[in-house]
């Protein structure tokens, strides 16, 4: 973990995982392929503030142990009843909103609720259309009342979507607008831990062992944490090619960068809609709609599993530049936060001194990531990094190897026991010197 928040290349995703008993959050860090590695695990007995802050403070200083200069640049949640206050005050570093979580839950219901393709993608795009409105000038819920009366007729997916979603969609519409969203590369990162994570569990669901503490601790720590670790060394040294290809396709994001712009085909009679063509079967090509929007549906097997396929990507990636293309969920939301901050009061020393503070913050970062994209290389941009140099402590202690679950600190028994021993020691020393 330490490594990568040297190399400027660190964030923290925390999520919750609902298919299991008990709350599981998960430790991500992001490669320079914006690949998501899982370094954490974190099992709790409940989401409150209190445990959430217990286990935080666990992990930070099990790190600065071994670097005291370590830190984050940043923390994803995909759930707006997340606790945000520890994290503000643990690790001080910005908190960003994933979309990913509902938009692959509400396309999933779509699908099983709604037996009409057309149907499917028109409800669809209506949500998107919803989602987009949460930063123009129209109300949220009169674009939902007007999806409701349009589709009166799908009484189960409408029974579903007023009983489940309707209750707290003010909650989700407060946390998408106070907070930053993560852009789409981060959540088809996300994604592809999710799926990985809920094939592994799943192989002994027939076991019952769902149940247990210790057999989601043995899946974690060794089929998951060596798989992925495997991936990134293969990876680095080039041992493995077939393992490393394997890797750098496991996120559709990176799947769809393979794709020739050729294969691309744009239809001006139907400017919403675009075809891609297969790369193993040229004859067969996949419909995207909605182009141009996070909420575009496409009709491979990969999207009709409420995924975000490679094909919905790359579409929008060639069709971005354009001019009359709405700018993506991430750009409006990081274009509201400047905005609030640009109209803090005058008079507000406090504040202001804070928005200054965040947007020299931001401009930093955002110039760091030009150059980045502007360079051959990531070696270019960190050999002009200043060196940070770790105490003897951080120097001595990081070759040891640390255990990728988190482990909580010790109890008040055990704490005593280490004063009585140091006390022992200290009166040996005094009477070896008086004798």
């Amino acid at each position: 973990m330490s490594s990568y928040a040297c190399r400027g290349r660190f964030i923290i995703c925390l999520t919750f995982y609902s298919f299991l008993q008990y709350p599981l959050h998960t430790i991500l860090v992001f490669d320079s392929r914006q690949q998501a590695l899982p370094v954490a695990w974190v099992i709790t007995r409940s989401v409150t503030k209190h445990d959430t802050s217990r286990w935080m403070k666990a992990l930070t200083s099990r790190i600065h142990s071994v670097d005291s200069n370590w830190r984050i640049g940043g923390f994803i949640i995909d759930d707006p009843t997340s606790e945000l206050d520890p994290i503000r005050n643990v690790f001080s570093c910005p908190i960003l909103f994933s979309l990913w979580h509902i938009r692959r839950t509400w396309l999933k219901n779509i699908i099983k609720k709604c037996s009409n393709t057309e149907v499917q993608r028109e409800i669809f795009t209506q949500l998107g259309k919803f989602m987009y409105s949460i930063w123009s000038e129209k109300n949220p819920m009169d674009v939902l009342e007007q999806l409701f009366q349009d589709f009166v007729d799908q009484t189960t997916f409408i029974q579903y979507f007023k009983s489940f979603w309707v209750p707290k969609l003010e909650m989700w519409i407060d946390s998408i607008r106070n907070l930053p969203l993560a852009s789409q590369e981060s959540c088809g990162a996300i994604e592809g831990y999710h799926l990985k994570l809920k094939l592994k569990a799943y192989d002994d669901s027939q076991l019952d062992a769902l149940q247990r503490v210790d057999w989601l601790v043995h899946k974690l720590t060794t089929e998951l944490h060596s798989g992925y670790w495997l991936n990134l060394y293969a990876d680095e040294s080039g041992s493995f090619p077939e393992v490393k290809a394997e890797y750098i396709a496991s996120t559709s994001w990176q799947r769809a960068l393979h794709i020739p712009d050729e294969a691309v085909l744009f239809d001006h009679k139907e400017p919403l809609s675009a075809k891609v063509a297969s790369q193993k079967d040229a004859s067969q090509m996949r419909t995207v709609w909605n182009v141009g929007s996070e909420f575009s549906l496409c009709s491979c097997s990969w999207s009709m599993q409420g995924n975000l396929c490679k094909h919905v990507i790359k579409v929008n990636m060639m069709y971005a530049p354009r001019k009359d293309v709405q700018p993506s969920l991430s750009f409006q939301s990081f274009q509201r936060v400047l905005l609030d901050l640009w109209q803090k009061p005058l008079d507000d020393s406090f504040s202001l001194d804070l928005s200054v503070a965040w947007v020299m913050q931001m401009q930093e970062r955002i110039q760091k990531v030009a150059e980045l994209a502007a360079s051959d290389g990531i070696a270019q941009v960190a050999g002009k990094l200043p060196i940070q140099w770790a105490n003897k402590r951080g120097r001595r202690t990081a070759i040891r190897r640390t255990s990728p679950m988190c482990i909580l600190p010790h109890s008040n028994g055990s704490v005593q026991r280490d004063l009585t021993l140091k006390r022992n020691r200290k009166r040996r020393r005094l009477s070896n010197f008086s004798g």
